[in-house]
């Protein structure tokens, strides 16, 4: 009986010593920002994240054939023009990066307005709000050094009832981005059509 406890105690403390072993060679640091996504989260940081807008235009052909394009907003830019055809898709992205501190939210907010013209060229003018847009991660150790969100088809927006046609119209949109630090940047863009 003594010989068996013995037996069981050694087994239990081997076992013991392969868990402890194999924790101690087979896991990474748990706070690790090894991947070259992520930034460590400084304990203080003052630099507001960097971001831009891109605009992106789908064309369907009337032959079948379909083109794309996308092109990054000139910096400072705030009013650009897009065409409100039905065979053109209009979208727009807000692109966020801070390799210092990491984004943690990026959001984008707005509405839209616009006129629709009959045949008699009576006017009617149509406003509302566009779909808001947020991505956010709940982060303290490591953070993205870069996130990216989209209002897609923004023509969808400007949507003329009945016979009426458009005259004219845009899109009012605010950017907000937070970085790890908890630093808030605003921007603006409105799109013409």
């Amino acid at each position: 009986m003594v010989k068996s406890i013995e037996l069981c105690t050694l087994q239990n403390l081997f076992l013991l010593l392969g868990v402890n072993v194999l924790m101690a060679w087979g896991c990474k640091p748990c706070n690790s920002c090894d991947d070259t996504k992520l930034v460590k989260v400084p304990a203080v940081d003052t630099s507001a994240p960097a971001f831009h807008w891109e605009m992106s235009q789908a064309v369907q052909h009337s032959n079948g054939t379909a083109t794309s394009s996308i092109s990054i907003v000139p910096e400072g830019t705030t009013v650009i023009n897009s065409s409100a055809a039905d065979s053109v898709t209009t979208t727009v992205y807000l692109a966020a990066n801070d390799p210092e501190s990491g984004v943690q939210c990026i959001h984008i907010k707005g509405g839209f307005g616009f006129t629709c013209m009959n045949s008699d060229s009576l006017a009617i003018a149509i406003d509302g709000k566009v779909k808001s847009q947020s991505y956010c991660l709940d982060l303290t150790t490591c953070c993205l050094k870069d996130i990216r969100i989209a209002v897609e088809d923004l023509g969808s927006y400007l949507r003329c009832p009945g016979d009426r046609t458009l005259n004219s119209g845009g899109v009012g949109l605010t950017g907000i981005v937070i970085n790890c630090t908890g630093i808030v940047d605003t921007v603006n863009l409105t799109v013409q059509f």
